[in-house]
């Protein structure tokens, strides 16, 4: 579910994203992309991470979607907030017309329409709508109890709630 205030208040600077990133792409630790393990430096100039067995340098960004983009990792997330509320409320024909929404955004139809296209094939990945949805969506779905479900169903309702 998407945050209760909104994107833009939950996540209210670049800083902020850039965490959430962090935390939802290593939740434990960070590994690196190549060999897997877990004995990773930092070039703190470059903002890079780089693995001390294989050596490999990596970012935060490196292998995702928003890898090498000119766009603020902000616009991403407000970006895909209303690409998933526009869906929710099944008005995307209404509320995701390009040349408005490149005004809104401040950049180019042509950018718009590249950030719009990796959006929604990004958030159309299950489970849990790829990695910018998981970033995204920061409240778990809350599952509702019928009173008339046995506790084996309310179970079954919650392990697949849990996938």
């Amino acid at each position: 579910m998407l945050p209760e205030g909104g994107v833009k208040m939950e996540f209210p600077n670049t800083h902020s994203c850039e965490a959430r990133l962090f935390e939802v792409r290593w939740p434990d630790v960070v590994r690196c992309l190549s060999c897997g393990g877990s004995d990773i430096g930092s070039v703190e100039k470059r903002f890079l991470y780089q693995c001390r067995t294989c050596r490999r340098q990596f970012s935060l960004t490196t292998e995702t979607v928003v890898h090498r983009s000119r766009l603020d990792l902000r616009m991403w997330f407000i970006a895909a907030e209303e690409i998933i509320s526009a869906y929710a409320e099944s008005r995307e024909e209404i509320r995701l017309i390009g040349h408005s929404m490149a005004k809104r955004y401040g950049i180019s139809y042509p950018a718009l329409h590249r950030l719009k296209k990796i959006l929604i094939e990004d958030l159309s990945q299950q489970p849990g709508g790829g990695l910018i949805g998981a970033c995204v969506c920061v409240r778990p779905t809350p599952l509702l109890r019928d009173p008339k479900a046995s506790e084996e169903d309310w179970r079954d309702q919650l392990r697949s709630a849990m996938q």
